[in-house]
């Protein structure tokens, strides 16, 4: 599963119980396990579905092949909000015994009989009706788009069990037989190809699935509605096809042109055909917390990932298309061929996934320079790691709340960022040596974290102790380069390491990696394993160097720490600058170094010819705003004015003909940013004109007329345009994000609204939030998310949330309750941070992973206002530099 990223330009814009499975007594549900135990295994399902979009629920039955390790009188099952009307047991050659369902807990109910179920094999059927969601995307759901009603599942992490009773843990992977009742005008899709079709009474038709191979219960996967199918020929022998909403198949042309190559690359680098029977590409017009979904033969993507009009697809959505459909495929072998035992594995799942997506992206498109994607995967995972609260990439799961914190940037980002880092330290053949091998001796079965290993270091203890020492617990290693020369010896280097701890952060206890460190001097590469807390390394320069390298291509998941002579930046190449940047920001955060000691370094890259530096000293720009405060800030804008106001104005709004990528994804993150925070009256008022006529002419026929904008350069113009927009711009642009189909639109329309800075409109764009015609799923991060970085309007957010917290709780899904205190972490203060705390602190102790995800909201705020404290003078000095 994808996880649903922010870009830099959208950034800047804002013990367990004894039985566990089979209980012959009740137990509180309180004490009862998340696994359900062995007592009973899966062997097989077939699954018999009635399923009508236009309606809110659904029926079924279940039959479950078991096999039963004892005699047992009750059955532990989950279910989820489902009512179970009949159970029966049939135990192989005896008779059947009815069953009765009951209340376990949540996410489960037992499953009585009045004489114990005997010993072995038998067949448990289940009759059962449950919830299509119209709120919330998990389990099966239904959404509207274009006036037609569709029905899609997403059953990562728990949505099976809100869909039918089953064993519902990644461990038990056994097959499926899947058959759906449904509308017969509209068409079903599930993981495996279509076996039969027939009638099944008056407006009805009933399809029937081939088995699949072995699978979890969250990788089963169906779909039903009024699909437009675009046909995508073949990949090797897979074939392909894309469903999109009624009408709008055309919009996947541009995934058409090239998934085929993202399937035969994939192919290529494990060495085996894709390994399931078909690769269908299915859109859900609106996701949350997620963009994409892997499951096998049946992958889901967001629209806005996945659509795009003909000759209109952005360079936005070309990248975002690419890399994720690279990474979900990617699943197929690592996640789906080869699957997880159980949740505290997920890690390894999609950091694979992510490492190999973006592997094969920067393979497929060298000129978008994708292989730098590396260095924004480990500033991520590092910004969350170093938090106090932060957690170790292999973590135990033992509730749903430890589930709950697992999709985020640890087990992404820094599982990505390590294997990026072994893969630098074996080599890339190697390392797809190893990968092979897993794949090959795990093929149809599950792994684990440890067998992955095993299988990269052949044997290699002082590698599997590396690779444990990054993932087996949290935080990040500091490696100082002390350089020492004496004469008549070789150079040498002293290396040291220590935990990284940030100004403010408390109770992070000591800790020791085994480093692979790769370094270059004049002298060449060398390569250290650094096992303990101090060794020396003899370099291989006949003298002693005049500079160093400390990671050699930023791979290392590490921060660097040297003598600032050793530094020479001519030296290095884009991946070792950006991430030589991170480590110098990291050391202001941390009090080694002061945050004046960073311009030099920022004004180079700021004037560098290199997209992607000039965007990181923008983006380390950006992260200061916060610390600023209100007499600041005209300093602030004068010394981003200085750095980029030349480059902003010679931009302009208007896209050449002969603009090439790197100016056009250029412009995008720095206009927007220089019309906001750089306070640039000229692009404000540019971007005031281009909307005002966009508008007019948009309102007056219904078309998005991009003679008028650009569709790269549209939401950053409404958001533009809003900075100095009236309460005329502000009723036109609702108006629109209103009565607009285009799901795309709306977004950058409502993301402009929660610009205005008038109090009266930015308190008519909070109210948007109350709005019954609007989807709160698209309201709250635009308005709220803008508003919270917005000094001026932030205690008014504040205010909002705390008066209408019933009425905003019953719009939101459970997910998006427990990160509405991440939405809201904005500000620098201490004062902020309590707020925080005090007014989500009840309610995120009722939702899984809420008290996990407010304490690193509160975190973030907490370390900010520490670190804006100490570098109060410093901040002071950087800002009078422009004088």
């Amino acid at each position: 599963m994808r996880r649903v990223l922010t870009t830099l330009a959208q950034s800047m814009a804002i013990g367990m119980a004894t039985s566990l499975a089979l209980l012959g007594v009740a137990h509180a549900a309180s004490n009862l396990p998340m696994r359900l135990g062995d007592a009973a295994r899966p062997l097989a399902y077939k699954l018999d579905l009635k399923v009508d979009p236009a309606q809110p629920r659904h029926s079924g039955t279940v039959e479950i092949s078991l096999e039963l390790n004892s005699a047992l009188k009750a059955l532990r099952l989950h279910a989820k909000d489902l009512r179970i009307s009949a159970v029966e047991y049939r135990a192989e050659g005896g008779a059947a015994q009815v069953g009765k369902a009951s209340t376990a807990d949540a996410d489960s109910v037992f499953l009585r009989f009045a004489k114990p179920l005997p010993a072995g094999r038998g067949t448990l059927r289940v009759r059962f009706t449950g919830l299509i969601s119209e709120q919330d995307t998990l389990g099966l759901f239904r959404q509207r788009e274009g006036g037609d009603w569709y029905a899609t599942t997403q059953l990562e992490d728990l949505g099976a069990r809100m869909t039918f009773p089953v064993f519902d843990e990644p461990g038990w992977k056994v097959p499926w037989t899947l058959s759906l009742t449904v509308p017969s005008k509209q068409l079903a899709v599930a993981n495996e190809p279509v076996l039969r079709e027939r009638a099944a009474g008056k407006g009805w038709k009933r399809v029937e699935f081939k088995t699949t191979p072995p699978l979890p219960s969250y990788l089963l996967a169906f779909a039903v509605g009024p699909f437009a199918v675009k046909d995508g020929g073949l990949a090797g022998a897979t074939p392909l096809r894309y469903l999109t909403p009624r009408g709008r198949a055309e919009e996947a042309s541009f995934a058409a042109s090239v998934t085929p190559a993202v399937v035969q690359q994939l192919e290529s680098w494990f060495g085996m055909p894709h390994p399931f029977s078909k690769l269908d590409s299915l859109v859900i017009p609106l996701t949350e917390n997620f963009g994409a979904m892997e499951n096998p033969g049946l992958i889901t993507y967001s629209s806005k990932i996945m659509l795009g009009k003909p000759g209109q697809e952005t360079l936005s959505l070309q990248r975002n298309y690419v890399s994720t459909a690279a990474h979900e495929i990617a699943h197929q072998w690592f996640g789906n061929l080869v699957t997880m035992g159980w949740w505290d594995d997920l890690w390894l799942n999609e950091s694979f996934a992510s490492w190999m997506g973006d592997k094969i992206t920067a393979h497929l498109r060298p000129d978008w320079r994708w292989e730098l994607t590396t260095q924004h995967v480990r500033q991520e995972a590092m910004a969350g790691d170093r938090l106090p609260s932060a957690r170790r990439v292999h973590q135990p799961v033992h509730t749903n709340e430890d589930l709950g914190t697992a999709f985020d940037e640890i087990t992404y980002s820094k599982g990505q960022s390590v294997l990026s880092m072994f893969e630098s330290w074996l080599g890339e053949a190697r390392m797809q040596a190893g990968v092979r091998r897993y794949i090959k001796h795990h093929a149809g079965g599950s792994a684990s974290s440890e067998q992955f290993v095993h299988s990269i270091a052949e044997g290699d203890k002082d590698l599997e102790a590396a690779f444990a020492s990054f993932i087996d617990q949290p935080g990040i290693p500091v490696v100082r380069f002390e350089l020492q020369c004496e004469a008549g010896s070789a150079p040498r280097l002293r290396l040291s390491q220590s935990r990284y701890r940030p100004l403010g952060a408390k109770n992070m206890p000591d800790s020791q990696w085994t480093v692979p460190v790769v370094l270059r001097t004049p002298g060449g590469v060398s390569r250290h394993l650094l096992k303990t807390q101090n060794e020396t390394v003899t370099l291989p320069d006949a003298s002693c160097p005049g500079w160093l390298q400390p990671n050699v291509g930023g791979k290392g998941y590490y921060r660097s720490q040297m003598d600032p002579a050793l530094i020479q930046p001519a030296k290095y190449s884009v991946s070792e600058l950006l991430a030589l940047l991170d480590d110098q920001r990291a050391l202001t955060q941390n009090g080694e170094l002061k945050l004046s000691s960073l311009a030099p370094l920022v004004k180079a890259l700021a004037a560098d010819p290199r997209r992607e530096l000039r965007e990181a000293a923008l983006e380390t720009m950006a992260g200061l705003e916060p610390m600023t405060v209100a007499e600041q800030r005209s300093a602030y804008a004068a010394l981003l004015q200085s750095l980029f106001g030349a480059q902003a104005r010679e931009l302009g709004w208007q896209v050449g003909a002969d603009d090439d990528e790197d100016r056009r994804l250029l412009r995008e993150a720095l206009l927007p940013f220089m019309a906001d925070s750089g306070r640039d009256a000229v692009l404000r008022e540019q971007a005031l004109l281009y909307t005002r006529a966009w508008l007019a002419a948009a309102t007056r026929d219904g078309l998005a007329h991009e003679e008028l904008i650009d569709p790269g350069l549209r939401g950053a113009i409404l958001r533009s345009a809003a900075l100095a927009g009236d309460a005329t711009l502000f009723d036109g642009m609702l108006n629109l994000a209103r009565v607009t189909p285009d799901r795309r639109l709306r977004e950058q329309l409502l993301s402009a609204l929660g610009v205005f800075g008038a109090p009266d409109l930015a308190a008519r764009a909070r109210r948007l939030l109350l709005d019954a015609k609007l989807d709160s799923r698209e309201t709250i991060g635009p308005v709220l998310g803008r508003q919270i970085q917005d000094p001026l309007l932030a205690q008014s957010a504040l205010d909002f949330v705390a008066e209408h917290d019933a009425a905003l709780r019953k719009r939101m899904t459970k997910v998006a309750e427990a990160n509405l205190p991440e939405v809201l972490a904005g500000g620098c203060t201490k004062e902020r941070a309590e707020r925080l705390q005090k007014q989500f602190g009840p309610a995120a102790a009722q939702l899984d992973a809420g008290p996990a995800l407010l304490a690193k909201a509160v975190s973030r705020i907490e370390l900010c206002s520490a670190y804006r404290e100490a570098q109060a003078g410093s901040l002071q000095e950087l800002l009078q530099s422009t004088r």
